[in-house]
């Protein structure tokens, strides 16, 4: 019998975007508010925003996606290989230095010129203004619509006087205390003792790797949010609503159209992959564990924040889960987010999060930092896919971050196949159905977990490395960068 296979992987098309800075911004005011996106989402927290939401590019609807995935091909003419060798990785395509960056960065502050005065007169001071346009030039950024609530987070963790001291540092590099006070014209004991102070509450990055304090200011995420983890449950979860509903409404554009996505799902067993070895270190969790001598645990953001504001658990996942990785577990365990763990709990905990059936995903970066463990029924990014792919209206247009959420392709043997259903029922985002003959069907937003490979009994399901895959960058803090230039390129930030 002829062997047959049904290869699952979208293969997205980057959007065309509008050629003018109006245009773009007309074409985001056609997006849905933020108050009826979010509660359509029916999900809260950056996740559930920053997801690389399942759309070609062509545009079709929910149902036309779920059939994009699956390709049917003969193993005469064979799905071909791909190794760490032959795999063609694609510049992210921005040429932009970080000296031009950082003058976009500077030229937002500079144009915020005014207070900003709520429908009930409240009067917002311009400096809160200004360092939430800041913000906004990290990573995926707050969205640049402001609103009554725009301002609430920030104005929640800073003063006026840390807000200025913050706009007057370095932008998008690490720096020492003398290099901030170079540039501020402070005092070098003043600037250390900010850094110490704003590192400490979780408002700037810290490395003492080098027996010398270094920092770099932070994106919303992975940054401010989950580095304010013990602030999700003071006053019934005052902090997480703040930051639920500081994002403006051009946030799903952005978000959905920023190339590259939030986390990178890998395969959650080496068992599951074709050929039976991950061929990309920063792919396979225990070679990444295997690097790092410091290691930290701390709650999922998602599932503790939905705690604090009352959510219940719909699977009782663990929550323990979160892992961060050198410089970045240092930062956890100084400041009290996490916990030191050896290596050996810290592959104990990943593979407890393989047997529940979570996604196993990490921080778009080769240094891998952050190791996530979770859900499509909890996790904010996942749960996003799921929204998405289960209500036509909330299936966003242009979107080109979906290709690269995984570095694999999901494939399928109907030969092999014995129709048991296991696949379905393990799927951790509802990704597929049985069809009419009784093989499972993938829709848009398979992610490439490998989890429906663990429980099938026959082996019909394999993870493939895809022949091209977006390249990534070194490390948070250059994903913060590529993130914004890509967005200031793209006429996405105002």
């Amino acid at each position: 019998m002829e062997e047959r296979f049904q290869c699952c992987a979208l293969t997205l098309a980057s959007s065309e975007h509008p050629k003018t800075k109006e245009e773009e911004m007309d074409k985001n005011m056609t997006m849905l508010g933020r108050r009826s996106f979010l509660a359509g989402m029916g999900i809260a927290g950056i996740g559930t925003l920053a997801a690389c939401a399942p759309k070609a590019s062509d545009n079709p609807s929910v149902d036309e996606l779920a059939d994009t995935g699956a390709e049917t091909v003969s193993a005469a003419s064979g799905p071909k290989e791909v190794t760490a060798e032959t795999v063609r990785i694609i510049p992210t395509g921005e040429q932009m230095s970080l000296e031009e960056l950082n003058e976009k960065r500077q030229a937002l502050i500079d144009s915020k010129t005014e207070d900003y005065t709520m429908a009930d007169g409240t009067v917002v001071p311009n400096v809160y203004v200004k360092l939430r346009a800041l913000f906004d030039g990290y990573g995926n950024g707050l969205g640049s619509v402001l609103h009554d609530a725009a301002f609430g987070e920030v104005m929640h963790l800073f003063t006026p006087e840390d807000a200025q001291a913050y706009l007057e540092m370095p932008m998008g590099v690490m720096f020492t205390a003398d290099q901030y006070a170079e540039k501020s014209g402070r005092s070098a004991e003043e600037c250390a003792a900010l850094c110490e102070d704003l590192s400490a509450r979780g408002l700037l990055f810290r490395s003492r790797s080098d027996g010398e304090a270094k920092y770099h200011q932070l994106a919303e995420a992975h940054g401010i949010w989950e580095y304010n983890l013990n602030k999700y449950e003071e006053n019934q979860g005052e902090y997480v609503n703040l930051h639920n509903n500081a994002y403006g409404a051009d946030i799903r554009f952005q978000l959905f159209n920023a190339q590259s996505c939030f986390y990178n799902a890998i395969p959650c067993s080496r068992e599951v992959v074709g050929d039976s070895s991950i061929a990309l270190p920063y792919d396979d969790w225990e070679a990444i564990v295997s690097k790092f001598e410091k290691i930290a645990v701390s709650p999922c953001q998602c599932r503790l924040s939905h705690k604090a504001t009352n959510e219940e658990d719909p699977g009782d996942h663990p929550l323990e889960t979160c892992l961060t990785l050198g410089e970045e577990a240092e930062f956890y365990i100084e400041n009290g987010i996490g916990r030191e763990i050896t290596q050996q709990e810290a592959l104990e905990i990943l593979q407890r999060s393989v047997e529940a059936g979570l996604v196993i995903q990490v921080a778009n970066s080769e240094k891998t930092e952050v190791i996530c463990s979770c859900h499509g029924d909890c996790c904010d990014i996942l749960g996003a896919y799921v929204a998405m792919a289960q209500n036509p209206k909330k299936d966003p247009s242009n979107v080109n971050v979906f290709e690269h959420v995984s570095h694999y392709e999901l494939r399928h043997n109907e030969d092999t196949c014995i129709k048991c259903g296991s696949c379905e029922k393990r799927c951790p985002l509802f990704a597929i159905t049985m069809n009419d003959e009784g093989f499972p069907e993938v829709n848009g937003t398979c992610v490439r977990c490998g989890q429906c490979g663990t429980v099938c009994p026959v082996g019909a399901r394999t993870l493939h490395l895809r022949d091209k895959i977006l390249q990534l960058p070194e490390s948070l803090l250059d994903d913060y960068n590529m993130k914004a230039k890509y967005r200031f390129d793209h006429f996405m930030i105002r």
